[in-house]
């Protein structure tokens, strides 16, 4: 027997580790997606985008945690009980609760590493992906920049240029400049060059002039042969904190800004439940197929038919946490119904594999001095004699 056990728990682990790495994978691409363009810009770095898909991790393993143990686990015991394996353990004495203990074990390691992830990790590492992007947005490279349009390169700073004579320089360039009040400043010059200096990218003009004017009407005027200009604004913009990156403790115990607003208030408290619930889901998601999948006779039309149903049940269980959740961001007392759910599907997969132990009724046959009809308690007139 121990034998089997560590065959089950080995090979459970295998088809954790593969779906956690195929939806964890697809999860971070998929939320990532609008910044490929600024790598291929030369405007975040590889080193960069890769940090910000660490950091996206733990908010992909908080909220699929529960569908990715499930899946591993419905696609395990559905092949065990295909190849008659599930068949071979209850032949040798072997409960129900026993067999799928490797499957609730799987459940709870996934129960403690998605607490982890959205008690822990997610507040202290979300903000970092945020300041990434956040970064991204001031930066300028020479690719963004197109022929005959105005380039909006820095807040109140816009560039236009005839053509592009080679990869990093422009001809025919006008720039205007207004970031300072009061004063307008343009800027035309026959060539302009781009020079990388770090991070950033400095525009350095050839042979042209500059104007500067005044609020009083007052124009400057400045004949030069080379204007450097840095195409990077004072500083990145500040996020706006968000519910990712609070602790539980904020969570559910707002500060008095938060308080003030109701629907505010209901927003951030559903989320510091969600933070506790979503863990315990890994477990009762599993116990609610284990109860589906490992009971029953052999049989490919009653396989097919618990898959189904174990299938069904773990989705709607998914769509259900969906609709409590957004009812408890508008009306904090919903919140409670967030501990109903894995309650109640821990329990019913519970109540399936213990009436999975029970023997079957044996089903008697009727006496025949009971049967019904007109000629109970006496023989036939068929096989009487005359």
């Amino acid at each position: 027997m121990k034998t089997i056990s560590r065959y089950m728990y080995s090979r459970l682990i295998l088809a954790m580790l593969a779906v956690m790495t195929v939806l964890g994978t697809m999860q971070v691409l998929e939320k990532s997606r609008d910044l490929y363009q600024l790598v291929l810009a030369d405007v975040l770095s590889i080193g960069e985008l890769l940090t910000l898909w660490g950091a996206l991790l733990p908010v992909v393993f908080y909220h699929a945690g529960p569908e990715m143990v499930t899946l591993a686990v419905v696609t395990r015991y559905y092949l065990w009980r295909q190849h008659n394996e599930i068949l071979t353990q209850r032949s040798a004495g072997r409960s129900c609760w026993q067999i799928a203990l490797p499957g609730i074990a799987a459940g709870a390691s996934m129960c403690l590493f998605s607490a982890v992830m959205s008690l822990y990790a997610l507040p202290a590492t979300f903000g970092t992906a945020e300041d990434i992007a956040a970064a991204a947005e001031i930066r300028i490279t020479p690719s963004m920049l197109e022929e005959s349009v105005e380039n909006r390169v820095m807040p109140g700073v816009s560039i236009s240029f005839k053509r592009w004579a080679s990869t990093n320089t422009i001809e025919g360039v006008v720039m205007t400049n207004d970031r300072t009040p009061d004063e307008f400043v343009l800027v035309t010059a026959e060539r302009g060059r781009f020079a990388r200096m770090g991070t950033a990218y400095v525009l350095v003009f050839e042979n042209g002039s500059s104007f500067t004017r005044s609020a009083a009407g007052e124009v400057k005027h400045l004949m030069f042969e080379q204007l450097s200009v840095p195409l990077v604004a004072s500083a990145a913009r500040n996020h706006a904190r968000g519910y990712y990156e609070e602790s539980i403790g904020r969570l559910l115990n707002p500060p008095a800004e938060v308080q003030s607003d109701p629907r505010l208030r209901a927003a951030w408290v559903s989320e510091g439940h969600h933070r506790i619930i979503n863990p315990l889901r890994c477990i009762s998601g599993v116990l609610i197929v284990l109860g589906v999948l490992v009971p029953g006779r052999q049989g490919n039309t009653e396989l097919i038919v618990r898959l189904a149903a174990a299938l069904g049940l773990s989705f709607g269980e998914g769509a259900v946490a969906t609709a409590v959740f957004a009812m408890a961001q508008r009306d904090v007392e919903a919140a409670a119904l967030f501990y109903l759910l894995p309650a109640a599907s821990a329990a019913l997969g519970a109540l399936l594999l213990w009436a999975g132990d029970r023997p079957p009724k044996r089903r008697l046959p009727w006496p025949k001095s009971r049967r019904f009809g007109p000629w109970a308690g006496a023989a036939s007139p068929l096989t009487s004699g005359n």
